[in-house]
């Protein structure tokens, strides 16, 4: 079964991560057919050198954009330059585990059935030091009945191209959290959730990550959420609950990353694994 991987990269990314990314491709038990890598507006010198070192063995098809566009609109063009049906996101920041692909794309063969498949992913820094396992909800329904707290680790999705196609892709007004309204969409239109219960993906998390998410990027998650859970008939407290970080963003940086980490253990994806 062949498949596409989906990436976007963009001026201010750093080469040494999309160098280490591109490794963890060309390490894979289970080697995609093409990597659809959108660059999204120009990009510097050194990143097209990481890219061109590794574009014949990856089999890199570049779709290059004159202008940045947001990560919604680089992932639209790159996914309309998927060859194949199955495809897999991944971040130029973050690393694939060596049978990432070659379990997902078993799991799609096993139940056809399913739209979208994620898994587990493991926090690291830029220190390459290991963190918390984010721990995913497993099932359809648990994964349906957590939407608001977004069930998937985005780069770590593999899905079919039609399905997101036929419901219009990634809004492109949505400046941030594009995958979290992707998923609630995908529900309102009763496509078939899973998630792999292994770390299947090594996701970059540092303290600056909280830095970048501003009130507003966070009041609109907090909006999505709210909207999504409505649009569902869930019940109404998980949309105030989409409004979580926008409440958690208000404490000082590092306390922010501190409360992070201690609340981990309350978050309702965590025991929700094989509901």
């Amino acid at each position: 079964m062949g498949f596409s991987v989906l990436m976007s990269v963009y001026a201010k990314e750093k080469p040494e991560y999309l160098a280490e990314c591109l490794q963890s491709l060309a390490l894979q038990t289970l080697q995609a057919n093409e990597v659809i890598l959108v660059e999204d507006g120009p990009i510097s010198s050194a990143l097209a050198s990481v890219i061109d070192s590794f574009r014949k063995s990856l089999n890199i098809v570049s779709v290059r954009l004159l202008q940045n566009v947001g990560l919604a609109g680089a992932l639209n063009a790159g996914l309309k330059s998927c060859t194949h049906e199955l495809v897999a996101r991944m971040d130029t920041d973050d690393v694939a585990m060596p049978k990432r692909f070659e379990k997902q794309v078993a799991q799609f063969s096993a139940n056809p059935n399913v739209g979208v498949l994620g898994a587990y992913a493991q926090d690291f820094d830029d220190k390459a030091s290991l963190g918390s396992i984010r721990i995913m909800p497993i099932t359809h329904q648990a994964i349906f009945d957590n939407l608001f707290s977004c069930p998937f680790i985005h780069p770590s999705v593999m899905y079919k191209k039609d399905l997101i196609l036929s419901i219009g892709g990634y809004d492109e007004t949505l400046k941030r959290r594009q995958d979290y309204d992707l998923w609630f969409r995908c529900a309102k239109n009763n496509m078939k959730f899973g998630n792999i219960p292994e770390v299947l993906l090594k996701y970059r998390f540092t303290e600056e990550t909280h830095s970048r998410q501003s009130k507003k990027v966070l009041w609109s998650q907090g909006v999505i959420g709210f909207k999504g859970v409505i649009a569902l008939n869930q019940p109404a407290w998980k949309g105030v609950g989409a409004f979580f970080p926008l409440c958690r963003s208000f404490l000082p940086g590092k306390l922010e990353h501190l409360f992070y980490k201690l609340f981990k253990c309350f978050d309702p994806r965590q025991g929700s694994g094989k509901s």
